[in-house]
């Protein structure tokens, strides 16, 4: 969690000496007989050279180029993005078998083609993947959707694009949802992963904060100050409505999802000390997971679902603990700083967290669950917290303020690559990936 959004937020509110704690702690490649699939033989360091043609027209109106063109820029940033391609300038040839030559000449293993036509509702878009060397068709999908979801149908022809070639998910169609305070207030917002289609979420002229999706991807959980207690709510997309999941009397503070979605560990402060509890979506107290008189916050769930990551005071400052999912076998994982905010990879291989060093800022970190390697992702750069792993488990967005104000970035996860998600007055806090949505 964000603590210095937590400290600004319940600085009235009877737990603030609780949550005054709470801020420390804050190309060779083969075809497979029976399946359209063309898998890359790269090893997963080495990016495919890829070309992408000018987007041809069915009806050469001027809109029509313009979503052409569109759907072409959006598909080509995708897959930059995604790091597993480098995009191969197309020279235009007499033939197309001249074509094919040149871009063999150059490395390129595939060549992506496309034809755009529209009417008043829909848009139409033929992709096709081309083997440079066999000139041959080896995949080819129609996608038709309404024109004000041009964008979408741009991701998930990018994310299909991923799978057919490298084997992997893309992860264009997920979004993060963050808070903001341009209205004075702290309100949830959504975005695209690329920071297109900015919505929001709230309208309460509250406090909303910590919001964490569903592994399924139906709905948002956050605490929110609606009702003048920090209760926790849920947002279900499905069924478009809002839900009161935990208004017990004190702290109702986010957590994190059970893999299945069906049940959620918190931080509840029913006693003299906030500890975790596990509570399904009614509220109902299933268990309680820790018993101390001493401050744990901060629930990850491994994506297995048989760990929970959290952070602890117990050691006399906040460091990273993991537990299994009865409660039992815990074990502290990092040993110096006051860490917060761990977040398990979907992969299960790492933890990303924040950690903050005597007399310095708060930066990203990742712990390797395999080697107990910790490796430091940003340094310098004023304060870097609240890391969140995107579905693929290869890059994080988090909270930074080395702007001045505080703004959402993505990074991959050796640090690399590092840019602002969007431009958006006020101060944006705790970002929350998506997995993918359909």
């Amino acid at each position: 969690m964000n603590l210095n959004v937590i400290k600004v937020d319940l600085v009235k509110n009877l737990y603030l000496s609780i949550l005054c704690v709470l801020t420390i702690l804050f190309s060779t490649v083969a075809i497979y007989a029976g399946s359209d699939i063309y898998l890359s033989l790269y090893a997963t360091s080495k990016k495919s050279d890829i070309a992408i043609e000018d987007f041809s027209v069915v009806n050469k109106n001027e809109d029509t180029v313009k979503l052409a063109k569109l759907l072409r820029k959006i598909i080509k940033n995708d897959l930059v993005f995604s790091r597993y391609f480098n995009i191969i300038q197309v020279v235009e040839r007499n033939n197309f078998k001249d074509q094919l030559l040149s871009l063999k000449k150059k490395g390129t293993s595939i060549l992506i083609a496309a034809s755009v036509s529209n009417d008043e509702c829909n848009i139409i878009l033929e992709i096709k993947m081309i083997d440079v060397v066999t000139g041959e068709v080896i995949w080819n999908h129609n996608y038709k959707h309404e024109r004000s979801s041009c964008r979408y149908m741009a991701h998930k022809v990018s994310d299909e694009i991923i799978k057919k070639i490298k084997g992997e998910i893309g992860i264009a169609c997920s979004k993060i949802v963050f808070t903001n305070d341009n209205t004075r207030f702290k309100e949830l917002y959504i975005v695209d992963y690329d920071g297109y289609n900015l919505r929001r979420l709230t309208r309460d002229n509250k406090i909303n904060i910590l919001p964490k999706w569903s592994p399924d991807g139906r709905q948002i959980i956050y605490t929110g100050y609606l009702y003048n207690n920090p209760d926790l709510f849920a947002l279900n997309f499905v069924e478009n409505k809002r839900i009161i999941v935990s208004k017990c009397q004190g702290l109702n503070v986010t957590g994190s999802f059970s893999p299945d979605s069906k049940k959620l560990i918190l931080t509840l402060s029913k006693g003299r000390y906030p500890n975790l509890y596990m509570i399904n979506m009614r509220g109902e107290i299933l268990k309680r997971m820790t018993e101390n008189t001493c401050i744990d916050t901060s629930p990850s769930f491994a994506p297995n679902g048989r760990e929970i990551a959290f952070i602890s005071d117990r050691s006399g400052y906040p460091q990273i603990y993991i537990m299994n999912a009865k409660g039992e076998n815990v074990r502290r994982v990092t040993t110096d700083g006051f860490c917060d905010s761990p977040a398990w990879s979907p992969r299960g291989d790492k933890i990303a967290f924040t950690m903050k060093q005597a007399k310095g800022d708060y930066d990203i970190y990742t712990y390797d669950l395999t080697t107990a390697k910790i490796i430091r992702l940003t340094r310098n750069q004023k304060n870097n917290e609240n890391p969140t792993w995107s579905p693929d488990g290869r890059f994080l967005a988090f909270y930074s303020n080395r702007s001045g104000r505080g703004e959402i970035y993505i990074t991959a996860i050796d640090g690399s690559g590092t840019r602002k998600l969007l431009e958006i007055p006020g101060n944006s806090y705790t970002p929350s990936w998506s997995p993918i949505l359909n």
